[in-house]
């Protein structure tokens, strides 16, 4: 079953390679988000807002690449669990 947190775990994959892990793991304190050094979520609950929360503030510091940069893979895994997405990643 593929939740909003396999959806934060995968962005956060693809946009290590994009900011890097420092600037990555300070925007996820930012939205409130519990991750690990690994990447793997801690937080429970983590829902539709968390990732519009995300991407947002990635978007806001970083720019649209960060959006793009993972854009098709979040697609494809909310698909798989039939999630809806927020309105930057659609």
């Amino acid at each position: 079953m593929v939740t909003y947190g396999n959806i934060v775990e995968l962005i956060i994959q693809r946009e290590m390679g994009i900011v890097g892990r420092q600037k990555l793991m300070e925007v996820l304190a930012e939205v409130g988000l519990d991750v690990d050094e690994s990447g793997t979520v801690r937080s429970n609950g983590v829902t539709i807002d968390h990732v519009d929360k995300l991407m947002t503030k990635l978007n806001e510091k970083y720019g649209l690449v960060t959006v793009m940069g993972c854009k098709i893979a979040v697609s494809r895994k909310a698909r798989e669990g039939n999630l809806p997405l927020p309105s930057i990643l659609r």
